[in-house]
């Protein structure tokens, strides 16, 4: 068996030798850093920092999605996503900050649950107040966009610069060496001007769509007038725009630019339908006879897709920013209601009757053993 040194003359890399009347050093508990980890103060800090980003996870989700949304960022710009973004950090930061210098800074005689309680509130009512506040610019701009697209789109201010590069590229695209081109941007005369002629051409190609604020020739506008009746011209002028009918896989398909009547398009249809009933519906002809399509060609591809880009370009400000702002702004208010729910809660707790709390072997209450309303009664 080995033999060992005496313990009054065991050496520690920490100390030196010692002997059992000075005794050992002082060693910390198996539990002490588990405990000093898990105190309340860290323990409320933790959790509250965890709450509040869960909440912010929405609304930085939605700010980010509309920033990388190059429909939005060019009719909107950037600045409201990214306030939503930073407002939300600096409530995180401050909750944490706040917090902390509370723990430090105050008497342990105000650190109760009802004071951490309030702290809590506050948070919450102010993230709500702030989602709320950031959400009305940010659905006005939604409502705004999508009525210059699609009521004032040729000469709102928010439009008519675009409308104008619109007008230009389709001048050369309607050229005849310009017209076998695959895309305006081999054509002469073309120079990219960003950033209109980008957005123009990134929304060709996302909403697969050609002309923007598009109008027909005057030639056929000219036919069309004269085709209408007067009960629809009447109310065409009450409202701000006429929607264009667009029939797909009707008899033939018109080449771009081209002006083609309704009744034309729908030649075959109407003569079979005729020729397995016996007649012709008259209603049905004397409608089909009195609209006209026109078809403007896509400037960077020769797809030429028949939907509208300013339509197409105002519903998804409509159903998307729309939308976020929408959501915000419920976000917001389920909030506040949250907070003002709690608040009740704890005022109701504060008038339950609490069975005093003895000292151990005395008969005296420790502390203040009755709730506030108790200490009204006395």
């Amino acid at each position: 068996m080995a033999n060992y040194p005496p313990a009054d003359t065991q050496t520690f890399s920490y100390g030196g030798p010692y002997t059992q009347e000075e005794g050992a050093p002082p060693m910390m508990p198996a539990g002490g850093q588990q405990k000093r980890l898990f105190n309340p103060r860290n323990v409320f800090i933790g959790t509250g920092i965890v709450l509040l980003t869960m909440l912010c996870t929405v609304p930085i989700w939605n700010a980010l999605a509309l920033l990388s949304d190059f429909n939005y960022l060019f009719w909107a710009g950037s600045d409201i996503p990214t306030w939503m973004v930073s407002c939300c950090l600096v409530i995180i930061v401050l909750y944490t900050v706040t917090v902390t210098l509370f723990f430090s800074a105050a008497r342990p005689q105000v650190q109760t649950e009802q004071t951490i309680m309030m702290i809590a509130n506050i948070f919450i009512t102010l993230l709500g107040l702030v989602l709320m506040l950031i959400s009305l610019p940010l659905s006005r701009q939604a409502i705004s966009t999508y009525n210059n697209l699609m009521y004032r789109c040729d000469y709102s201010e928010q439009t008519h610069r675009l409308y104008e590069y619109s007008q230009v590229l389709h001048n050369i695209r309607r050229t005849p060496l310009c017209a076998e081109k695959y895309t305006v941007e081999e054509c002469p005369g073309y120079e990219e001007a960003k950033p209109y002629t980008t957005f123009l051409k990134e929304m060709e190609g996302t909403f697969r769509c050609s002309g923007f604020c598009y109008r027909p020739s005057g030639n056929a506008a000219l036919i069309e007038s004269k085709l209408e009746p007067e009960s629809d011209r009447y109310l065409a002028n009450k409202g701000h725009r006429q929607d264009r009918i667009t029939p797909l896989n009707l008899g033939y398909a018109p080449q771009a630019g081209q002006v083609v009547t309704l009744a034309k398009a729908m030649g075959g249809a109407l003569a079979k339908e005729s020729h397995r009933a016996g007649q012709v519906p008259p209603s049905t002809v004397g409608r089909v006879t009195e609209a006209t399509i026109t078809y403007p060609p896509t400037l960077f591809s020769d797809a030429n897709y028949q939907a509208s880009c300013e339509g197409m370009a105002a519903r998804d400000m409509k159903n998307f920013s729309g939308d976020v702002g929408f959501q915000t702004f419920y976000q917001g208010i389920y909030l506040v209601l949250i907070a003002i729910a709690t608040g009740f809660l704890k005022l109701v707790g504060f008038c339950v009757r609490r069975e005093p709390e003895y000292k151990a072997g005395g008969t005296e209450p420790m502390g203040s053993g009755y709730a506030f309303c108790n200490t009204q009664q006395q």
